[in-house]
């Protein structure tokens, strides 16, 4: 299905437009909900994107190996220009992610299209377009994004998409039309998604199933192939290299952090999870919590239907491989996060399923087509297009309902949290935030309960100890908040939160030495988050040292400049070297 360029570029503005106005209808009550999870690391407390000059630290910063931007330069400095365009503003990732999907959505309708065109169907070239078009609105108003867009940090799924995306698109054309162009933008996209997210380890796979269910026999391609697989096979070698040298995922993913058999077995769960929750959208669920329990007793029915799943696909490639080639992408393309290389701190999560179910969609409409002929007549044609928009209008309509009323679990941490508690009820890391949602809240009595609940699942949960600590240091409990801080830094000792909290409290009842020294670990740990600087400059105000304090407490606003205690508390500092001993009461602690 060969189409001038200006015609495609015609059909991709009103394609655009529609789902523009599709995705501002669905998530327009998403724009300013709040940051939440992974969100406060990855970007409120991430210092190296508040400045875009030099560009250097925000390509190359100090990562902890388990936040979500860790070892993914590309990710770091999107959020880098959101920020600059609109400081911490919600509203201004949101529509940041929103533009990414846009685009996305329309890579995905320019690779439906080409596939189905290569696969020779019997539909006329305007069905064919159709067809590829209503599959990408459908896909881009499907509830299961809320992950991707309203949950601001998984723009590294849609990010990484949008590469995946592009570089296959590239490589189809330079495989079809033989173009060495487009096998060199292939190849820059897959080294621009290296740098974006590893799922995008998949693009040589991918492509080269394209390669062998469609072009295997073709002649003049020898250039092409021998530009495209050795310029494919370099993200493979950019991504281990990004992660050697940046820090990559070492505290969350990779083989020691759990058994891969263990992750295999909870992935055969998840993997009809994910297929259930593309067909029926709800519940969904943020957060699944940490690993679960699993063995081959419990799960051996989804491991023997995965089992039969993944031969099944592959038979069918091998026997008849262009039409298993969509649904064996799908394959490929949610392998890197759903296999045997573990991700333990989330064993599932519903943005892990982004793109392959925009392969999955295009599996089924492949499979339907040739069960069903084109419409003969001007009559039958008007009928068939009637039921598909009238089908595809009711599709969308539920959708953007159920986009909305997902939106809203999103509204505020806490929230959020309730929801998680309510449709996930095993997860206890639901209730360790929701706890600390409500601590921050002041509602200390409503928080207590949900921390000794977690603690009594799990008692080496360092954050379950963390928020009892915080509830105990509002109340003045200093003992027991030291004692709880202390259990979380027993049970992770890296673990800087805690050691910043104990100084504040330690701090209180005149026992500087200890806490500066808690203080200077955390700094050293962690030396561009702001907090340790800030808790630093209140422990000097209290300890009569306002000189010392102001030099923190400015570099406390250098790094987070959004965040009001610091300058309040650099005021206050000011005037406490002014002779004013009265304002030492304004050095407030953190919460």
């Amino acid at each position: 299905m060969n189409i001038s360029i200006r015609r495609h570029l015609t059909i991709c503005g009103w394609l655009g437009a529609c789902v523009a106005l599709l995705l501002v209808a669905a998530y327009a009550n998403s724009l300013d909900t709040a940051f939440v999870f992974d969100d406060e690391p990855a970007i409120v407390e991430n210092s190296s994107i508040r400045s875009l000059r030099p560009l250097g630290p925000v390509l190359v910063y100090e990562a902890e190996g388990g936040r979500t931007h860790d070892g993914r330069p590309l990710l770091n400095l999107s959020l880098a220009i959101t920020y600059a365009l609109s400081g911490l503003a919600p509203m201004g990732f949101r529509l940041g992610n929103l533009a990414i999907h846009l685009a996305n959505s329309l890579l995905f309708f320019d690779v439906a299209r080409r596939v189905f065109a290569a696969g020779g169907s019997r539909w006329p070239a305007g069905w064919q377009l159709g067809i590829a078009g209503s599959l990408a609105i459908v896909w881009s108003l499907h509830p299961l994004h809320t992950n991707v867009i309203t949950y601001t940090i998984q723009r590294a799924e849609s990010l990484a998409a949008l590469w995946i995306l592009a570089a296959i698109d590239a490589a189809i054309v330079a495989l079809v039309q033989g173009s060495l162009p487009a096998a060199a933008i292939s190849i820059l996209a897959a080294l621009l998604g290296a740098l974006s997210k590893e799922t995008s380890a998949a693009i040589l796979p991918v492509v080269a199933a394209f390669d062998w269910a469609y072009c295997r026999d073709r002649a003049g391609l020898r250039s092409v192939r021998l530009l495209i697989y050795p310029g494919l096979a370099v993200n493979w070698l950019l991504i281990a290299a990004t992660m050697l040298t940046l820090g990559g995922r070492e505290a969350s993913a990779g083989i020691g952090t759990m058994s891969s058999l263990d992750y295999l077995l909870t992935q055969c769960r998840g993997i009809w999870l994910y297929l259930g929750l593309l067909i029926w959208p709800s519940p969904l669920v943020l957060d699944y919590g940490d690993v679960p329990d699993a063995n081959l007793f419990d799960v051996w029915p989804f491991a023997v239907a995965t089992a039969g799943l993944v031969v099944g696909i592959i038979t069918g490639f091998i026997l008849r491989p262009r039409l298993f080639f969509l649904p064996l992408a799908a394959m490929l393309l949610v392998a890197p996060s759903s296999s045997v290389i573990p991700i333990a701190t989330q064993v599932l999560a519903e943005h892990r399923v982004y793109l392959a179910s925009a392969f999955v969609l295009a599996s089924f409409a492949a499979w339907g087509l040739p069960l069903l002929s084109p419409p003969a007549g001007r009559r039958g044609v008007l009928l068939m297009a009637l039921a598909g928009v009238t089908a595809c209008g009711c599709l969308l309509a539920a959708e953007v309902s159920r986009i909305r009323a997902r939106n809203r679990d999103f509204a505020s941490a806490e929230a959020l949290w309730r929801q998680n508690v309510r449709d996930c009820p095993g997860n206890v890391r639901g209730r360790v935030n929701l706890a600390a949602a409500l601590i921050r809240q002041g509602r200390l009595d409503e928080a207590e309960p949900l921390v000794r609940q977690a603690l009594a699942a799990r008692p080496t949960d360092d954050q379950s100890w963390i928020n009892l600590g915080r509830i105990h240091a509002e109340r003045r409990d200093n003992a027991e908040a030291v004692q709880a801080f202390t259990e979380a830094l027993r049970s992770k000792p890296a673990r800087v939160e805690a050691r910043i909290n104990r100084a504040l409290v330690l701090s209180r009842d005149g026992l500087f030495a200890e806490a500066l020294a808690d203080l200077d670990a955390a700094i050293k740990a962690r030396p561009d988050l702001a907090k340790g600087w800030l808790a630093r400059g209140v422990v000097r105000m209290r300890q009569g040292r306002p000189e010392a304090a102001i030099a923190d407490l400015e570099t406390a606003i250098h790094l987070d400049p959004e965040n009001p205690a610091s300058r309040a508390n650099l005021a206050a500092a000011t005037e406490l070297l002014l002779n004013k001993p009265e304002n030492v009461s304004r050095a407030e602690g953190l919460r």
